[in-house]
């Protein structure tokens, strides 16, 4: 094998790592400003029903939600995993202005109730999301281990 073809090579390996790390911090990111959202609806229920709903932004419209419309035109809708999450995710969005609106009409019991089903929402898309990286993970990883094993 000549010098250059070894080069090529070690850059493919190079470049499935790098497309890896980067397919990972973006979940991350999306799923921290998922947190986010939850933020502001722990904030305002531990503020006054006299301040007005904050704004949620939809499924679509959160970073998890534009990394996840925007990757299912990328290919990961070959993996099980990623048509699992929509409905919970959707459940995380509703059940947050869900639990805002109740608040705001002093219904407590029914406010902490819409919380608990967004933290099982949340804990759910989580749970899907690993389980797609570690299953994407390892496909990547047989590719990447075969381009390894040829140089």
């Amino acid at each position: 094998m000549s010098a250059m073809q070894r080069l090529h090579q070690l850059a493919g390996v190079m470049r499935e790592g790098i497309v890896h790390s980067a397919f990972r911090a973006g979940i991350e990111l999306a799923n921290l400003d998922e947190l986010s959202l939850k933020f502001v609806v722990y904030n305002h229920l531990l503020g006054s029903s006299e301040q007005p709903i904050p704004t949620l932004p939809d499924d679509h419209e959160c970073r998890f939600g534009r990394w996840y419309y925007a990757e299912a035109q990328r290919g990961l809708q070959a993996f099980e995993q990623f048509g699992q999450i929509e409905r919970p995710h959707t459940a995380v969005h509703r059940q947050g202005l869900a639990a805002l609106e109740a608040f705001r009409s002093n219904a407590l019991e029914t406010a902490l109730e819409h919380l608990e089903h967004m933290e099982e929402a949340n804990l759910e898309v989580m749970r899907i999301v690993t389980r797609l990286v570690e299953q994407r993970e390892r496909q990547g990883h047989r590719t990447v281990q075969g381009l390894a094993e040829a140089v």
